[in-house]
């Protein structure tokens, strides 16, 4: 499997494809620190298919950092993580019921102050997800919760 990196989406090009088809081209760039801080800019095509936690693809939007998978030039998988703005990451979430009844609430997404973005899911080992900033350091009145 391939190894998942952060990239930058900092232009939607149009959604469909030039043929139709369930796909979204943009430009994106590097998460500074990633692997592949070499490459500057370059134009992806993603399929809906590949859009882990994004239901639709027509929610993405410039200012979203995406882990993508690629296998060559081809996104495999790509996972919305964050976004500079809570209302962008609301919206390319989307606004789904639970499944099943929760038990509790469930952290939708957090804001780091470390890195300054609405990252989505939990924190991982009580830190960010993506700057590693440890979660006692997050303020806890900003995190959005989704209540059964």
């Amino acid at each position: 499997m391939a190894d998942t990196q952060l990239w930058w989406v900092r232009e939607v090009h149009n959604f469909g494809g030039f043929f139709g088809g369930d796909t979204v081209t943009l430009t994106a760039t590097p998460a500074p620190g990633g692997r592949c801080d070499a490459v500057k800019e370059t134009t992806l095509v993603i399929d809906e298919k590949a859009l882990s936690n994004v239901d639709d693809r027509h929610a993405i939007a410039p200012e979203i950092l995406l882990g993508l998978q690629l296998v060559g030039e081809r996104v495999e998988q790509a996972e919305l993580v964050a976004a500079r703005e809570w209302s962008v990451l609301h919206t390319a979430l989307g606004d789904h019921p639970p499944a099943a009844p929760l038990a509790g609430p469930q952290i939708r997404a957090y804001h780091c102050s470390g890195c300054g973005l609405w990252v989505a899911g939990t924190p991982s080992a009580e830190a960010c997800r993506v700057c590693g900033t440890a979660l006692a350091d997050l303020p806890l009145a900003v995190m959005q919760l989704d209540v059964g």
